[in-house]
């Protein structure tokens, strides 16, 4: 699968009179336009699309794999073996585009955005808290904020609504997710180079990261009453899908709508 390919999924910066949209509306933001796809408004909706957008993703980095393969192996048997794999990986990736395309109205040759309305913040719950419905520290808990997933039960701690609030928190996510990134990478150059003074300064990186990271964690732990140190789950709650429009499609639509 040619990198091209790829979808890009961001943040849309929008104002509060969004909410009123429907499906298939167009919204102008600078000199880019966007359409309304989808609306996924439960925490199971947005589970379920983001598995198979990370399918779709991982079977897209495959299918890049075997071409390039295909391009440098030598041993015809072998070639023959990565184009039979190829051909079962863009037939497969075919058929669930296609269902992204009718459950989402999402394709992988498109560009999107995503518009974070509604975001749960969860704690894992230990069976005594389970069963008495008090935390820790004995407040009690609300038995309708309690769920299951998988053997794990967990309960909403808070929520986060609003454009601008969910806006911050994915901005907060994000930092946190690419120190976390940087510090992976940052341990697998320490541990290849054998240069004394690149040690010296992959680890003076390394540390400077990891004060980052762990400032950046206690943040979002004290923005959003999360105890220090223990474990918690982020979900999308609700999220609004917006298709990028290119200049020749709001056009049609614009001379359609002229015509009303």
């Amino acid at each position: 699968m040619n990198k091209s390919y790829l979808f890009l999924i961001g943040l849309l910066i929008a104002s509060a009179s969004l909410f009123a949209e429907k499906i298939g509306d167009v919204v102008k933001a600078g000199n880019s336009a966007y359409m309304l796809v989808c609306e996924l408004n439960t925490p199971e909706q947005n589970a379920n699309f983001q598995r198979n957008i990370n399918v779709m993703q991982r079977s897209a980095k495959a299918i890049d794999f075997a071409k390039e393969k295909i391009q440098t192996e030598k041993d015809p048997a072998k070639k023959a073996e990565y184009e039979k794999a190829l051909k079962t990986l863009e037939r497969d990736f075919k058929t669930n585009d296609e269902l992204m395309q009718k459950t989402y109205a999402f394709s992988s040759h498109r560009k999107y955005r995503m518009m974070f309305l509604e975001t749960n913040i969860c704690v894992p719950l230990t069976s005594k808290e389970l069963s008495e419905l008090k935390d820790e520290n004995g407040k009690a808990l609300d038995p309708m904020k309690v769920f299951q997933r998988g053997n794990t039960s967990l309960y909403i701690a808070s929520k986060v609504i609003g454009i601008k609030e969910n806006q911050e928190l994915q901005r907060m996510i994000s930092y946190v997710v690419k120190r976390r990134a940087d510090m992976e990478k940052l341990r697998k150059e320490l541990v290849k180079t054998t240069d004394a003074s690149k040690q010296m300064e992959l680890t003076k990186q390394l540390g400077a990261t990891e004060n980052a990271l762990n400032e950046a964690e206690e943040n979002l732990r004290k923005n959003y009453g999360i105890k220090s140190k223990g474990d918690y789950l982020i979900e999308t709650a609700k999220l609004k899908l917006y298709l990028i429009l290119t200049p020749e499609e709001l056009a049609k639509i614009e001379a359609q709508q002229g015509k009303k």
